[in-house]
């Protein structure tokens, strides 16, 4: 009986499996692996050009599908490169096909890598050392066999994979190293020419990552002269963001002849900072891009349908109150105009950007110059801030040629923007053209005609600054008006900067112990009445400027100064304002003011004529109370040299004149510069009891050689005391010698009481100057008004009692403050003697002296 012909066929199929496995496994039980070392050495040196150690051991699994185990195997470097191997590994399986083994092919299923260290790099001359160079005509090895029948011996690899690998990149022309940790990677292809496809799971500066890719076959790799078009699409994905490439490379290896459409969502942008070597991003959520990168065959790509889109954003860690609507930016290709527009909020309140630009090829690298157009505009807090123009070589930021033009109805609703308290000043009005200094913004830049408006106040003119090996200023600026009563009020609004934390309680008591670290050291001297802390004479030093201003109105304490004109000149620490000058309300003021820091000891000398300036405009420069009223003159041309006010003034030369003619002084301030000379003379402390007082006049002037100032004359009138005197004033050593006379009425008749002043300047020794001889024996007189209760004085008092009523001191000492000829008093009545018993003076009643004392 005949079996069908279809079992038949069944059981020779079945016998022909059976004599197979039978084959095999006689094959594999003979086969000893470790034969093999020399023609895997073998092969990979005519494949590559490079050695490869097999250390261990090579083992063998039997079964359907045959495994062979390598343990401690290495792949060399080629010469010149950081380390002699590029590739380390633990160890490694191959799981060969049965079949093909007994047709003497090496058929690779799957590969398997343990803990491989490779390392990718760049050398100083650019050659890298993945590209391999295959022998040309390799002499087989002792002890190489070659396949039965003469047969050549094929190798293929089907898959391979990495466990818990380390993968570095090394560019040892910049010295920088990027090293990716892989824990897994698998790597698939069907031949040696089919196409591959990689997973892999990695990290980057403890960021995980992972990747997808489908390239071009490997073997396309090998052949450097292609250009035939090597696809690539890749995807990775890390901290919710997926950025993804599509396209071709001609030149794969070299990173040539790339055409790749490029894309991504990126949901949070700072998580992909360490991806980025942990650059800081800002907080930008909800990005999405695209465009299209190819090669141009130059160093700029060319890029096209670039879009950029990035969604709400806070952004308040940036700028305090802002956060980010939207933001798109987009551009048809690189040498197209590129146009942004963006919205948000600051505070609440609408903030928007919309932008025109020049081409995104005039920034990138190696770019040649071209025109760069610009036209920006800003809105915020009612505030529109503008620039229009262009920029001859934007990468390089030289050719800048921009209108600036702003609108700001209330400053101070910028502050927040600004990142600082900014003054209230209304309706704003900028505008001017900004340029760069020759060779770029990194040598300085420049406004021109600039015009600046406001409520407060005008200013317009050029301003210039350049950042050579010296800081240098230099502008010329005219003003209509400037109302500084004005800009006080708004800087008075200003937004106040968060009060600082409450100290603990302990604070005080330990502050009072020990001087805040980091703070400067007590001032040396600390009792001087003049400073000695050093002048800030050390910025002289470090920039120039060449400074004209011109101000036709400038209101301050409510009163007009007009015509004011004014030039600084800085050089090489040497500083000189001249002229200086304006018109008071009281007449011209004019003056100079040089200073030569490139000294030592720098020098100063002052020149100044101010014939009316106003006191209560003074005393609020300085922050004082309105304590006194007036027009004040002033005369000074005064040097001198050194480090601080106290060196300067311990080495003064020349005069100083101040007189006031009319006005009104607050008794409590005569009462504060007086109080110890009343005491002296045991007068009633009227001066201490407020209120305020006609001033007639008050004159001084001090002629100084070497620190040392003579004082005459001096002299005060006021409806509640007249006194004069003169003397001497050690600058540098802050000490007094000199005599003070006030004047009093005793019975209708004129008293003089000299009071000497002597000591420091900040707690002098007064006393009655009992000196000298009376024309009439006032002993009792005196002794009632000097000595107090029932006192009397033995001896003669200097000067004690004139003959008639004294002259008005005010005329000669206004004259002589003024540095004017002094006209001669007029002849004061001289009224007749009271009558008296012989021998002895008619005292009067205690009320009169009190009441005729003070004048």
């Amino acid at each position: 009986m005949t079996l069908p012909r279809t079992l038949r066929l069944a059981l020779i199929a079945i016998a022909a499996v059976v004599v197979l496995i039978i084959g095999g496994a006689v094959f594999l039980a003979r086969f000893d692996p470790n034969s093999l070392k020399p023609r895997i050495i073998e092969a990979v040196k005519r494949a590559t050009g490079r050695d490869l150690a097999l250390n261990g051991d090579i083992g063998l699994k039997l079964s359907l599908w045959p495994t062979v185990q390598v343990a401690d195997a290495t792949f060399s470097n080629p010469p010149g490169f950081s380390r002699p191997q590029m590739a380390t590994l633990q160890g490694l399986e191959l799981q060969l096909a049965l079949l093909p083994l007994l047709s003497g092919r090496y058929e690779i299923d799957r590969l398997v890598l343990i803990r491989p260290d490779i390392l990718l790099e760049i050398d100083t001359d650019g050659h890298p050392n993945w590209q391999m160079t295959p022998e040309v005509s390799p002499a087989a090895p002792a002890g190489s066999q070659a396949a039965p029948g003469g047969r050549k011996t094929v190798v293929s690899v089907d898959s391979v994979r990495i466990q818990d690998g380390v993968l570095a990149y090394r560019d040892d022309r910049t010295n920088r190293v990027t090293t990716l940790g892989v824990p897994r990677l698998d790597a698939q292809a069907a031949s040696p020419d089919a196409p591959l496809h990689v997973d892999a799971d990695a990290s980057y500066n403890g960021t995980a990552f992972t990747l997808a890719a489908d390239t071009g076959a490997l073997t396309r790799l090998q052949d450097p002269a292609a250009t035939s078009p090597w696809p690539v699409r890749l995807t990775l994905s890390a901290a919710g963001a997926q950025v993804a490439a599509d396209g071709t490379l001609t030149q794969p290896l070299q990173g040539k002849g790339y055409d790749l459409a490029v894309n991504g969502v990126i949901p949070d942008l700072p998580a992909l900072g360490p991806l980025l070597r942990a650059r800081v991003l800002p907080p930008l959520h909800d990005v999405r891009f695209a465009a299209k990168v190819s090669d141009s065959g130059g160093p700029v790509p060319a890029i096209s349908g670039l879009t950029l889109h990035v969604g709400a954003s806070d952004l308040g860690a940036q700028v305090k109150g802002l956060s980010l609507d939207t933001l798109e930016v987009a551009a048809a290709a690189a040498d197209q105009p590129v146009r942004a527009s963006g919205a948000g909020t600051l505070d609440g309140k609408p903030v928007t950007l919309a932008a025109i630009t020049g081409p995104l090829a005039a920034l990138l690298p190696g770019a040649a110059p071209q025109p760069f157009p610009v036209d920006v505009t800003a809105q915020a807090a009612e505030a529109t801030v503008s620039a229009k123009g262009s920029i001859a070589n934007a990468r390089a930021l030289t050719g800048v040629n921009l209108a600036m033009v702003a609108q700001v109805p209330d400053l101070a609703a910028l502050s927040l923007l600004a990142r600082r308290p900014l003054p209230a000043l209304k309706t704003v009005a900028f505008h001017g053209t900004l340029a760069d200094a020759a060779g770029g913004f990194r040598n300085g830049a420049a406004l021109h005609g600039v015009a600046l408006t406001s409520a407060e106040g005008d200013l317009a003119g050029d301003i210039a600054v350049g950042l050579g090996t010296r800081l240098a200023l230099t502008a010329a600026l005219k003003s209509n008006r400037i109302d500084l009563d004005a800009i006080q009020a708004a800087v008075d609004q200003a937004p106040h900067a968060a009060a600082p934390a409450t100290p603990t309680q302990a604070a005080p008591a330990q502050a009072a112990q020990a001087p805040a670290a980091g703070a400067p050291p007590p001032p040396k001297n600390g009792n001087r009445l003049i400073p000695d802390q050093p002048l800030p004479f050390g910025l002289l030093r470090v920039a120039d400027a060449d400074v004209r201003l011109d101000v036709g109105v400038l209101r301050s304490g409510g009163m007009d100064y007009k015509a004011i004109t004014t030039h600084l000149a800085l050089a090489n620490g040497k500083l000189a304002v001249n002229p200086f000058s304006a018109d008071m309300p009281g007449g011209r003021l004019s003056g100079s003011f040089s200073a030569d820091a490139a000294q030592p000891a720098p020098p100063v000398h002052l020149v100044l004529h101010a014939p009316g300036l106003a006191l209560k405009t003074i005393l609020a420069l300085v922050n004082e109370p309105p304590i006194a009223s007036g027009s004040m003159e002033v005369r000074a041309d005064l040097s001198g040299a050194g480090e601080s006010p106290h060196a300067i003034a311990a080495s003064l030369d020349g005069s100083l004149g101040v007189a006031v003619a009319g006005g009104t002084i607050d008794n409590r301030l005569l009462g504060s510069m007086l109080g110890k000379v009343l005491d002296a003379v045991n007068a009633l402390d009227l001066v201490g009891k407020g209120g305020t007082s006609e001033l007639r006049c008050f004159a001084v002037l001090m002629n100084a050689k070497n620190g040392i100032g003579t004082i005459q004359p001096l002299a005060l009138g006021s409806s509640l005391l007249t006194m004069t005197g003169g003397g001497t004033v050690n600058l540098g050593a802050e000490t007094l010698a000199m005599e003070l006379r006030p004047q009093a009425r005793l019975g209708g008749t004129d008293v003089v009481i000299p009071v000497q002043l002597t000591g420091p300047m900040r707690n002098p020794k007064v006393g009655v100057n009992q000196v000298g001889a009376a024309e009439n024996n006032a002993g009792a007189i005196a002794g009632a008004l000097l000595g107090g209760r029932n006192a009397v004085l033995q001896g003669p008092i200097h000067g004690i009692i004139g003959g008639g009523k004294p002259a008005d001191p005010c005329p000669a000492s206004l004259a002589a403050a003024r540095g004017q000829a002094a006209p001669a008093p007029a002849p004061a009545a001289t009224p007749a003697p009271a009558p008296a018993a012989p021998g002895q003076p008619k005292l009067p009643k205690p009320e009169d002296i009190l009441k005729n004392l003070f004048r």
